[in-house]
Order: C-alpha cells, then structure tokens, then sequence
C-alpha cells in the first residue's frame, strides 16, 4: 500500500480511504504534508482535513458563482470527503461534530445540484430513523433492482457514496447509501450504537423499498464493506427479501479481532481504540471486548441461501484472509464467489483500497448478473 505516513497504519489507511472516495491527492498533500514529520497528534490533524475542506467548499461557492455547477459539485463532494476523512480520526466532542455536520452540509448540497439529484431518504426503523442517499438507476423502464450498501464500523453514508459514485446507476441499478445503527447520523446525532442482529434494521430498509413504485421488490441486493461484512451477510441470512449479498472485505469473528487487537496493542487498525466503546454504546473497552464477541458469523451464514460474493485483499493487516475465507466455506449458498486480490490485480489492502477500482468493478458487475 502506499504509505504516505510510513510509520502510522491508521493515518496512510486514512488518506487511502479518502483517494478511493474521490479525494485527490494533490489537495490532500497540501494539507497534510506538515505532519508527515511530527509526532501523531489528533487536534492537528483535525485542523488539517477541516482545512482542506473549507479550502474545497470556498472554491465550491466561487464556481456556483460563475455559473460553473458541474465544477462545483465535484468541489462540494471532496469538501465532504475531506471534512468526514478528519473527523473520522477524532475523538467525541466539539470538533469532530464540527467537522461531521460540515460535512454533512457539503455532500447536501452536492447532492442538490446534481443533474440527477440524489434523494435523501428516512427509513423508519425500530432504533429510529435511518437515514440514507438513494441513487436513482438509469435508463431503466419501470420498477428498478435496488442495492443497499452499509457503512463498515467508521465510516458514513457520503463516502460510500464516494466509494461507489454511479457505478450501480450506470448498470441500470439504484443503489441506497445509508447509515445504520452505530454508524453516522444515528450514531453521532442520537447515540445509536451498533447491534449484532443486523437483520433487525436490514428487515426495516427492506420493508419501507418494497412500498416505492420505482423499485422491484424482487430484486434488492446487499452490499457491506468492512465491518459491513458481518453486517450484510448477517442481515441477508435472516431476510429472504434480499435476493444477493455481498461483503466487501469478509469478516467471521469480528470480537477476536479486536480481542487480538487490543491484547497486542496492534498499530494495523483503521481508526483509535476509543471507537470501539463508542460504537458499541458501553463506557469502558473491557464491556466492548464482551459485546463485541456477539458479532460473529458462525450461528447465521449457514442459513444463508441467497448468493454470495466475498472480496478480500490478499495481504489485509485489519481483518485477514482467513476470515474472509471461513465465512465464504461455512456460507449455505449454492451460488458463492470469493474473489481474493493480490496487488496486481487489485488492491491486497484491508477493502482493497490500495487499488479499489478491480474490487468496484467486479462487485457491480456481479450484481448486475444476478439482478
């Protein structure tokens, strides 16, 4: 992968993440480039990326002002990325809801401007609404297939639009991006934390699609990446709505990779060890380490019948092969692919996002075969 902090995993996986969304990486190198030689400092650090951000949203108003809205929207989008790229890296509090809801701001108003506006969405769920984008298909006649794509553990519905941008649209399917418990808006704005029993909001999303006249409820699919691989196939295993998963990384026992995680001090994690008790709702990471033990694959993939497709990098530090791999062997599917990529043709990295595009390509097309 390529380091632009050679000794800090979790900073280089940041500024990867925010290339593979949209960002670019001259912006970000004038940012961030003062801390590539001073020691990790998280103020700092949020000052950088929300920097960047306000640098891209100015510019982003001055092309408004000329008349220039396609330029502008591209502005809008990596000013988002730029700010939730910061804000991902930085503990509770003032700043990091600064950055979120600036953030959240810039992708808005994006979103408005497009020449095919993206729809804001509410899914009325029993841990409250569950907010999302929907990205209308193209050049489809009549009701639409539908894929439904969830955060991993920290990440939002704006950059997974960044991640996937018209890739689905283009292929005549729509895609909603959205953020559920313990990820985004639930999370930050109303304390939602995550849950094991990811079908629970999976049935909800699934139960508000099928009331739209443009979507085909007989063709939803469902993609996770990261820990939205444990998210996704556990929700499909359970809800038989959805026709095709995916997990974009494979996860098996999520809590024994934090266990290892933690009883190692390990330095190959996307973000601080803090998140873990605020994305599990608890207030100490000894009650984390228990919750987390809960989300594992083992008691649901195998009552997954729908079709399957893993992708997983080859030399991923996060999460390894091997998971990916016992998830893949111990799944009920029938029709079941895992594509493994190794560097060269594709990104080896945690979600491949050393070299995305391959891992992209390949998932949009699986599921435009079987939807």
């Amino acid at each position: 992968m390529f380091e632009y902090f050679p000794k800090n995993y979790m900073w280089s996986g940041a500024v990867a993440l925010s290339l593979m969304a949209g960002g670019e990486l001259g912006q970000i190198h004038q940012a961030i480039a003062p801390l590539r030689d001073t020691e990790p400092d998280a103020d700092a650090w949020a000052k950088a990326w929300d920097h960047a951000g306000a640098t891209q949203a100015e510019f982003g108003e001055a092309d408004l002002g000329l008349g220039m809205r396609r330029a502008a929207i591209a502005r809008f989008l990596r000013a988002s990325n730029y700010y939730l790229t910061g804000e991902r890296q930085t503990p509770p509090g003032p700043v990091k809801m600064n950055s979120y809801q600036l953030g959240l701001a810039a992708f808005a108003k994006a979103a408005e401007l497009m020449d095919r506006p993206l729809e804001r969405v509410e899914v009325p769920s029993p841990d409250g609404v569950l907010p999302g984008y929907l990205i209308p298909a193209r050049d489809v006649e009549g009701p639409a297939p539908v894929v439904v794509f969830y955060n991993g553990f920290d990440v939002t519905k704006e950059l997974l639009y960044g991640f996937i941008r018209d890739e689905f649209a283009d292929r005549g399917i729509a895609c909603l991006v959205i953020d559920t418990p313990g990820t985004g808006e639930p999370l930050r704005l109303r304390g939602v934390p995550s849950r094991r029993d990811y079908e629970v909001p999976t049935t909800a999303i699934v139960d508000y699609l099928v009331t739209r006249p443009d979507i085909d409820p007989a063709r939803i699919g469902l993609l996770g990446i990261s820990l939205g691989g444990y998210y996704a196939p556990r929700g499909a295993s359970f809800e038989p709505r959805i026709k095709a998963v995916a997990a974009w990384g494979g996860v098996w026992d999520y809590g024994a990779v934090w266990q290892r995680r933690w009883e190692t001090a390990s330095k190959s994690t996307s973000v601080p060890f803090w998140q873990l008790p605020w994305v599990m709702g608890t207030e100490t990471m000894e009650q984390a380490l228990e919750l987390v033990q809960h989300f594992k694959l083992d008691d649901a993939i195998g009552h997954l019948t729908q079709p399957l497709l893993i992708v997983h990098g080859a030399a991923d530090k996060a999460i390894p092969l091997s998971d990916g791999q016992q998830a893949f062997e111990a799944a009920g599917s029938v029709d079941k692919q895992l594509i493994v990529l190794d560097g060269v043709n594709g990104g080896a990295e945690h979600c491949n996002t050393d070299d995305p595009d391959p891992a992209r390509q390949a998932i949009a097309d699986w599921f435009a075969d079987r939807l």
